[in-house]
């Protein structure tokens, strides 16, 4: 059986090992090599603000919350943090009920094709994804300019076995749909991506500041909002599994594909860009994700 169309491989230098596609379009494994962490800048601190002004997902980021918000630094290439052409930022917002995440993404050329259930955007548009870690599992999330949605869910499984948690564990092997990463340098098993889950609960809106799919027009690029409900975030585990609290820390990331076409007909390459760096373009690595604290400063209707 041939193989899929796979990504630039200058976005996955660090992916060494492909399993063999079966009956879908998607590998059902894959190795990636984790770099030296020696060297590397430590990871950053971020302020989540809480809010108690109602938002609306409507991928606008126009709330007075948003303009008050604490936002990233631009992204920078994954391996190294070296600056890129392109500003991409990220945001953090909390209230009682979700977890709201807010990207500003400059792009002169917006396009977007993939439509399909949980089609992994990336690979033929440009994307933005977060990572949020929990205790045992994280979860990835991807989107593309137009509001197609990918959702994987990342099991440790050796924290399975250590707890003996069998019913757990059968439900993973019983996955009809599902990606594995073979174990770390290190580690005696590795994890299991659930290709199908989905967060009980999640919003998300893309706005185009632009033309989309017309490479002859220049365009400012396009913003996103995801609104992450805490109680969906509980099956991550950990520090999630309990109602937010100020003070809490998450670790979390954030990256975009970015894909230069040349052209309005070629196949684009890509490259990684990223809020972490992670030494490859390796971006599972949550030991090099960021930290957000949540923060008792209210932001309320109003500027007040």
């Amino acid at each position: 059986m041939d193989r899929p169309p796979q990504p630039s491989a200058a976005n996955y230098d660090a992916l060494v090992a492909v399993g063999k596609v079966p009956t879908s379009s998607f590998p059902r494994w894959g190795k990636w090599i984790d770099a030296p962490q020696a060297g590397l800048p430590q990871v950053l601190e971020q302020p989540c603000l809480r809010t108690r002004e109602p938002m609306t997902i409507d991928g606008r980021l126009d709330e007075e919350a948003w303009a008050r918000a604490v936002w990233s630094e631009p992204f920078g290439a994954i391996a190294t943090g070296e600056r890129v052409g392109l500003e991409t930022r990220v945001a953090f917002l909390w209230d009682e009920r979700c977890l709201y995440a807010g990207f500003r993404i400059e792009d002169p050329d917006v396009r977007g094709t993939m439509t399909g259930f949980h089609d992994h955007v990336y690979i033929k548009d440009e994307d933005v994804e977060l990572f949020i870690e929990g205790e045992g599992y994280y979860y990835e999330l991807g989107i593309n300019p137009i509001n197609t949605v990918y959702e994987i869910r990342w099991t440790w499984v050796e924290s399975l076995v250590k707890k003996r948690d069998w019913a757990e564990l059968e439900r993973l092997l019983s996955t009809p749909n599902f990606l594995y990463f073979l174990a770390r340098e290190g580690e005696p098993i590795g994890r299991h991506g659930d290709l199908d889950w989905e967060l009980p609960g999640l919003e998300h809106a893309v706005r185009i500041d632009g033309v989309l799919n017309r490479p002859e027009i220049r365009d400012r690029g396009w913003t996103v909002e995801f609104a992450l409900p805490w109680e969906g975030l509980h099956a991550m585990g950990g520090p999630l599994q309990k109602p937010p609290t100020a003070g809490d820390s998450i670790r979390a990331t954030a990256y975009r594909a970015h894909h230069d076409r040349k052209g309005a007909d070629r196949m684009p390459s890509s490259v990684g860009w990223s809020w972490s760096v992670t030494g490859n373009d390796n971006i599972h690595v949550p030991e090099r994700w960021n930290k957000i604290t949540l923060m008792d400063d209210l932001i309320l209707p109003g500027g007040k």
